[in-house]
């Protein structure tokens, strides 16, 4: 006789606004501030966050999403897991730089036009952005199945973390996705749902 299941939803949701989000600068690593009060833009995302109740919450161990989580919901903050799995890609010397201080650069051209195949000077490659970004996707797949057993309402996760890793899960878990189909802005929550027959053992 088969199990019954239920579905599970990552919840995924890009840290509030930084002054660097707002000057339009690579972040990367850098561990930039949100913005306080309204102006970090997580106000609306408390309110529609407020009461759900979450199997578990993980989180870029950046301060920008650390600060994030303790806005939209300061009860998870002392259970949540913070995995430096799910920060952004590491910009390396282009950080803190706009795409006008960096446009006449051969080698920001270059990866502009293909960035799997060229790496910011003292930056991750694409190969171990995508790859560390995988490796957490899978646990969280094996932490899905466990978590699909029984009825009842989807088991949710919450997942605080930065814009380049939600299009990368969400092309990871959706293959017809490109990585620049996902457009989330900071203070944004994108929602992907694993249906019971995928987490079938």
């Amino acid at each position: 006789m088969s199990k019954s299941h239920e579905d599970v939803e990552w919840w995924l949701i890009r840290h509030g606004v930084t002054a660097w989000n707002l000057q339009r600068k690579y972040q990367g690593h850098s561990d930039e501030k949100i913005l306080p009060g309204e102006a970090g833009g997580l106000t609306p995302l408390q309110s529609q966050l407020a009461g759900i109740s979450f199997a578990g919450v993980y989180c870029s161990d950046l301060e920008r999403c650390r600060q994030t989580l303790r806005f939209i919901r300061p009860d998870w903050t002392g259970q949540a897991v913070y995995d430096p799995r799910l920060r952004e890609m590491n910009f390396g010397a282009w950080e803190g730089r706009t795409y006008e201080m960096l446009e006449h650069d051969p080698l920001y051209r270059a990866w502009i036009d293909d960035p799997k195949l060229h790496t910011p000077p003292e930056g991750e490659s694409w190969e171990l952005f995508h790859n560390r970004v995988a490796d957490f996707q899978r646990e969280l797949v094996q932490i899905s199945r466990e978590l699909a057993s029984g009825n009842g309402n989807p088991a949710i996760l919450l997942i605080v973390t930065h814009g380049g890793v939600i299009s990368t899960l969400n092309m990871l878990m959706n293959p017809h996705v490109g990585f620049w189909d996902s457009k989330v802005l900071p203070g944004e929550i994108m929602k992907l749902k694993l249906r019971s027959n995928e987490l079938e053992w």
